[in-house]
């Protein structure tokens, strides 16, 4: 028996018994050929409906609560509250949610760095019920280290006060090894007993400070999609994933761009559409 059917087999069972019973496990028979499959884009480029549509994903979110003008049919989208404060109201959000007809919340973006969502464990503790109260199955806050000590603090905060998280997101950009990721995603479905949402992954070269200095060429990330996305679409735990819409330009991730400049499919964007 292979690594991939030992973890279908043995996780299967246990991770649609860890479903809320607000959320109904992902099934095969969703028209959509890739139901998991979704993109985390910015919807500030004039052509983001034009490749959102091309890509052909299930779903995407844009780091936001409010869904875009002119969002195309057929393809969800997830409203994400970046960060807040326990006095912040969330009267918006909440509205938002409602008129969007919205199925889940993602929850705090990479709280645990300052570039990003910044906050401490106790400010997104005590912000965590406000979220609750928006009425919707919620998705963890979105690490930079899903497996490291603010998540860790953060989920035993989640249990010791009784709050709900249904899903634990996690953020990659290690090497171009399935193997590797398959195993942190087992590491980290182990760890905190509850479905995932990979929210962002690609493949990262953050020593790189020009696209020539990548050390990930397009063909390796292009060989890497190709063997992970089987393996994604049938895992058990993993109720859906986006990969990071990097600019072709980009010096860290540029081999790992859907789109060309033009907006066109890139031999990587085409996998991730048909694959």
């Amino acid at each position: 028996m292979n690594r991939r059917d030992f973890i279908r087999l043995s996780l299967a069972a246990s991770a649609t018994a860890l479903l809320p019973a607000c959320v109904a496990p992902w099934s095969r028979t969703s028209r959509h050929p890739h139901p998991k499959r979704g993109l985390g884009m910015s919807t500030k480029d004039p052509a983001w409906r034009a490749k959102l549509q091309a890509v052909n994903v299930n779903w995407f979110y844009n780091w936001g609560p409010d869904l875009p003008v002119n969002a195309p049919d057929g393809i969800e989208f997830v409203p994400m509250v970046f960060r807040a404060k326990a006095g912040d109201p969330l009267t918006r959000v909440s509205e938002k949610i409602k008129l969007q007809k919205s199925k889940y919340l993602l929850g705090l973006n990479e709280p645990d760095t300052p570039k990003q969502g910044n906050m401490t464990v106790e400010q997104a503790l005590a912000v965590w019920p406000k979220l609750m109260a928006l009425g919707v199955p919620l998705v963890s806050p979105a690490c930079v280290h899903p497996d490291k000590d603010w998540m860790k603090a953060f989920m035993k905060g989640v249990e010791e006060r009784s709050l709900r998280v249904d899903f634990v997101a996690v953020h990659s950009y290690g090497g171009p090894n399935a193997d590797a990721l398959m195993q942190r995603l087992e590491a980290v479905h182990a760890l905190y007993r509850r479905p995932l949402w990979i929210t962002e992954f690609g493949v990262g070269d953050w020593k790189a400070k020009t696209r020539a200095e990548n050390i990930h060429s397009p063909e390796r990330v292009q060989a890497f999609m190709t063997e992970l996305l089987p393996r994604l679409d049938a895992c058990a735990f993993l109720q859906r994933y986006a990969w990071f819409a990097a600019r072709p330009s980009s010096p860290s991730l540029g081999s790992c761009a859907l789109f060309n400049d033009d907006g066109s499919l890139t031999r990587l964007g085409e996998i991730y559409q048909s694959v």
